[in-house]
């Protein structure tokens, strides 16, 4: 089961924002959180594991990157003009 939320109420966008593109802002921000959340345990469990704190942590750099593509992407629909 996937869990959907609707976020246009608790949004506080600019007023005069298209919806698509606004709908598009409120998605990677929430693909954003839920990538972090993902990889809450990974990060949490390093050293407690058999597994490479190295590869840990790479996996958690190449979210990490992710997160900061999904929020790039996010702020350039926020800056766009029209």
């Amino acid at each position: 089961m996937k869990l959907v939320m609707d976020l246009s109420a608790a949004s506080p966008l600019a007023a005069g924002m298209d919806q698509d593109r606004r709908a598009l802002i409120i998605r990677l921000s929430a693909e954003a959180g839920i990538l972090m959340e993902d990889m809450s345990p990974i990060a949490l469990a390093i050293g407690r594991s058999d597994v490479d704190i190295v590869d840990r942590l790479d996996e958690l750099a190449a979210a990490a990157a992710d997160i900061a593509a999904l929020l790039a992407a996010a702020r350039a629909l926020l800056n766009q003009n029209g």
